[in-house]
């Protein structure tokens, strides 16, 4: 029995058992992009913590930033318990965990970001002034005090002021500048999906929550552009999003940097048809990377969205693709948005180097159809 070993059961545990039991060791199997992490010997009374530190010495990622998708406690430890499932946390044991029959193991993904590569989070930095949010912007995009405003720029520039950008990749000389959303332009995500798929099958569901051409697109763009990806999300849903999907290491393109949430903030605009109601949505103002990067400007920037409303501060500049939705996508080759949008973009930077804010956004699907052509505003 020397494969075997005498385990002593965590005090607290709700397993009904009143002595020591003889068990062999349990194995855990951690999927990180596209490599499967094997741990194995692992004594029942391995903590998850514990575990963490195992997988920073294989992945370089601190046990603090690692998340991991799909440990389930076990139905034994969940007896007695109250109806809300009990958490997997750090303290809990390797023994109170559902094993997978298929291999005889615990399976999860693992998300997180190694330290070289670590996005820095504003709320986690304590050097930082504070984010002032209370921006009581209120005027209708493209109207005559939204003009006014655009010249005042006065709570714009306080955010410009306390916005913290991290860079991951330099700005190359002469590039000019795409901005990307990302869920619905680039992608749908499902965490959901993730946490119910197996090791196995994880792959196969990232791949399908890519928009068709997505790594392609990506790849002929940054031939002619600096990227930025800015997304109305949470930082650390951003982070798993890029990081699962592998697109921040990708060897065919980089991004220079990436935007939240927390660089956007609330306007009021007018809806186009009757009964022109007003409302209020958060926009993502370019102005805050051109003030941080003069290389950038209103002549050689576009931001590409699904949302129009995303880019009301800079109209001239935005161009809108048609959101992509997975359940509504019969055949995902029936999307060709994003391998039309390589042509376009590719005409763009060499047909009006410059003058961007002067071409119509609006007809790109005409152009690269051949319907109308690409030209720039006199």
């Amino acid at each position: 029995m020397s494969d075997l070993q005498l385990v002593q059961l965590p005090v607290g545990s709700e397993m009904n058992v009143a002595a020591q039991i003889v068990a062999p060791p349990m194995t855990l199997i951690a999927k990180f992009g596209k490599e499967k992490i094997v741990l194995t010997e692992l004594p029942h009374s391995t903590k998850i913590s514990a575990v963490k530190e195992l997988l920073h010495i294989h992945t370089r990622i601190l046990p603090m930033r690692q998340k991991l998708i799909g440990l389930v406690m076990s139905t034994s430890t969940q007896l007695g318990t109250s109806s809300a499932v009990r958490k997997v946390h750090d303290d809990v044991c390797l023994c109170e965990l559902k094993v997978k029959k298929s291999s005889d193991a615990i399976e999860c993904i693992l998300v997180g970001t190694p330290e070289e590569r670590i996005f820095v989070d504003p709320t986690d930095r304590d050097d930082l002034p504070d984010v002032i949010d209370d921006f009581e912007l209120d005027f209708t995009a493209e109207s005559e005090l939204w003009e006014r405003h655009v010249a005042n720029q006065d709570k714009l520039q306080a955010s410009i002021a306390t916005t913290a950008i991290h860079v991951m990749n330099q700005p190359r000389t002469g590039y000019p500048l795409l901005v990307l959303d990302l869920d619905h332009t680039l992608l749908e995500f499902s965490s959901s999906t993730l946490m119910q798929s197996s090791v196995e099958t994880a792959q196969q569901h990232i791949e399908h929550m890519k928009r068709p051409y997505m790594d392609e697109f990506l790849t002929r763009a940054y031939r002619h552009y600096d990227m930025v990806v800015w997304s109305q999300t949470s930082w650390r849903w951003l982070e798993t999003k890029l990081i699962e999907l592998g697109m921040l290491s990708h060897p065919g393109y980089r991004f220079c940097f990436v935007l939240d949430k927390s660089s956007m903030f609330p306007i009021t605009s007018t809806k186009k048809s009757p009964p022109y109601e007003s409302f209020t949505h958060h926009v993502k103002p370019l102005q805050l990377i051109w003030t941080k990067f003069p290389c950038y400007r209103r002549q050689n920037s576009v931001h590409v969205d699904d949302l129009t409303r995303n880019f009301a501060l800079n109209l001239e500049n935005g161009l809108r693709v048609t959101p992509y939705r997975r359940k509504k996508v019969k055949a995902r080759t029936r999307d060709v948005e994003l391998e039309a949008l390589s042509i376009y973009l590719e005409r763009l930077a060499v047909e009006a180097r410059d003058q961007f804010h002067l071409v119509d956004f609006s007809i790109w699907m005409e152009v690269v159809s051949g319907a109308k052509n690409l030209s720039v505003k006199k």
